[in-house]
C-alpha cells in the first residue's frame, strides 16, 4: 500500500510540474511580447525622416534600442539580424506605420528562448529541492498514518466468527485511524450480535422442531394405538368401537389444531405484511362481543370500554389475540366466576379470578409450547402456542403483551399497542 501510494505521489508530482512548466512558458512568452510590442510603439514615434529617407540619427537610436533586431523600412533594411546563430534563428515581427512609411521590426527568439530555458532549469531545481524536502516529510506522514492502517487491516483480516468478539485495537494511532478503529469495533458488536441472534435462533429452531414433532408424535401414536383396538375388537363391541372412533376423533382434531397453530407461526415469523385498518378498540371489543360471550354459559365476561381512540391493527389478528386470553382465562378459572376486559388509552386488560400463575412461571409462558402444567394441558388440549402466537402478532404491530399474576387471586393479560 506504501509503495503504491508514493508512486501515486510521484507521478502527480510529475503531471503537475509538467502542467506548471507549461503555464510558465506560456506567461514568459505573453510577456516577452507584450514588452517588445511597448518598445517597438515607443521606438517608432522617436524615427526621424529626412527627404523620405531615415536620418543617420534615428539609425543610430535605432541601433542603440534594438541591438540584435532587424529593422526594416518601407522596404529598405537599415539593421541587419546580429549576434550567434542570427542566419537561421525564427524571429518575432512587428510591423507599425510612422509618417506615412512602413516600419517592420524582426526579434530573434533564440536568445528569448535560451533565457526562458534558464528560467526553467532554475524552476526545476527550486521545484526538485522542495519537492525532495516536502517528499521527506510525507513519507514520514505515510508512514505515521499506513502503520497503524497495516496493523488495522491485518486485524480485520484475522477476524472470524469465533474470533469476533476480540476487538480491534491500534496503539497510538492517529485521529483518522482511531475513528476508523471505533468504526470496525462497531461493526464487530453488530456482527456479533447477529451472530449470537442466529445461534439463539438456530437452539430456538432445533427446540421447536423437537418439540413439535413431540407433540405432533402424541396424537399419532394415540390415533394408532386406538386403530389397533378397533383392528382387535370384535364386530359386536359397539361401545368400545364408539369409544376408539371418539379418541381418534379427537386426536385429529388436536393434531389439526396443532398444525394450523405451527402454520401460523411460521407466517408470523417470516413477517408478513398486515391487513391493517383504522379502528378503535371499543369498536374492535364489540364486534367481538357475540363471540366470546357464546364461549361458556357458566362464565360471565364483564365489559369496561373507555378507549374510543383510532388506531390501526389488523382486526382479524387483534381480535384473535383477546379471543386466545378469553378462553385461556376460562379454561382456568373456577366456573360461575367473572372474566373483565377493559380498554384505556391504547390498552387492553384481560382480567380473570382463576388460580392465577406462579412467579417461577411468568417468564416463560410466551415461550413456545411451555405449558405450567402438562398433564392438565393434555387433558384440555392446550399445545403452548396460543400465548407464543399472541405475543409474535402483538411485536408485529409494534406493541406489547405483558402479564400480572397472583396465586389464589387472578391473572391479568395486558396488551399494550403503539400511539399513533
Amino acid at each position: 500500500m506504501r509503495k503504491q501510494l508514493i508512486w501515486r505521489t510521484v507521478v502527480i508530482f510529475i503531471i503537475l510540474y509538467g502542467c506548471l512548466a507549461l503555464l510558465l512558458g506560456a506567461i514568459f512568452k505573453y510577456s516577452m511580447h507584450v514588452e517588445q510590442q511597448q518598445l517597438v510603439d515607443g521606438a517608432v514615434q522617436n524615427i526621424q525622416f529626412n527627404d523620405q529617407k531615415v536620418t543617420e540619427e534615428s539609425q543610430h537610436f535605432l541601433a542603440q534600442q534594438f541591438p540584435t533586431a532587424k529593422v526594416v523600412i518601407d522596404g529598405q533594411q537599415i539593421l541587419a539580424l546580429r549576434g550567434p546563430h542570427h542566419a537561421t534563428t525564427d524571429t518575432r515581427v512587428f510591423e507599425q506605420q510612422q509618417q506615412g512609411h512602413h516600419v517592420e521590426i524582426s526579434f530573434p527568439l533564440h536568445e528569448e528562448n535560451e533565457l526562458m530555458m534558464t528560467q526553467l532549469m532554475i524552476f526545476t531545481s527550486v521545484v526538485a529541492v522542495l519537492f525532495i524536502i516536502a517528499f521527506l516529510f510525507y513519507r514520514r506522514i505515510i508512514e505515521q498514518t499506513l502503520a497503524p492502517l497495516n496493523a488495522l487491516n491485518t486485524q480485520v483480516r484475522q477476524l472470524s466468527a469465533e474470533t469476533m468478539h476480540d476487538k480491534v485495537a491500534v496503539p497510538h494511532a492517529p485521529l483518522e485511524v482511531k475513528e476508523l478503529e471505533q468504526s470496525v469495533q462497531h461493526m464487530q458488536d453488530r456482527l456479533q450480535s447477529a451472530f449470537e441472534k442466529e445461534y439463539a435462533t438456530q437452539q430456538m429452531l432445533q427446540q421447536f422442531v423437537s418439540d413439535a414433532s413431540h407433540e405432533l408424535k402424541t396424537p399419532l401414536t394415540s390415533i394408532q394405538g386406538f386403530t389397533e383396538i378397533l383392528l382387535r375388537s370384535p364386530l359386536d363391541n359397539v361401545q368400545q368401537i364408539r369409544q376408539s372412533i371418539e379418541q381418534i376423533r379427537t386426536q385429529a382434531t388436536r393434531m389439526t389444531k396443532l398444525t394450523e397453530h405451527l402454520l401460523q407461526l411460521a407466517h408470523l415469523d417470516r413477517e408478513e405484511p398486515l391487513q391493517c385498518e383504522e379502528i378503535s378498540l371499543d369498536d374492535l371489543l364489540e364486534d367481538l362481543a357475540p363471540i366470546l360471550n357464546m364461549l361458556n354459559e357458566n362464565y360471565t365476561i364483564h365489559y369496561m370500554l373507555q378507549s374510543p381512540l383510532p388506531i390501526s391493527v389488523d382486526v382479524m389478528k387483534i381480535q384473535q389475540v383477546i379471543l386466545n386470553l378469553v378462553q385461556n382465562a376460562i379454561r382456568y378459572s373456577p366456573i360461575n366466576t367473572t372474566v373483565t376486559i377493559k380498554t384505556y388509552g391504547y390498552t387492553v386488560e384481560v382480567l380473570d379470578e382463576g388460580e392465577g400463575i406462579a412467579s417461577a412461571h411468568l417468564a416463560h409462558i410466551f415461550e413456545r409450547f411451555y405449558r405450567i402444567d402438562k398433564h392438565r394441558a393434555r387433558q384440555s388440549g392446550g399445545e403452548g402456542l396460543g400465548l407464543a402466537i399472541c405475543k409474535s402478532i402483538m411485536e408485529q404491530h409494534g406493541g406489547q403483551i405483558r402479564v400480572a399474576s397472583t396465586v389464589g387471586v387472578g391473572t391479568c393479560f395486558t396488551l399494550i399497542f403503539p400511539f399513533k
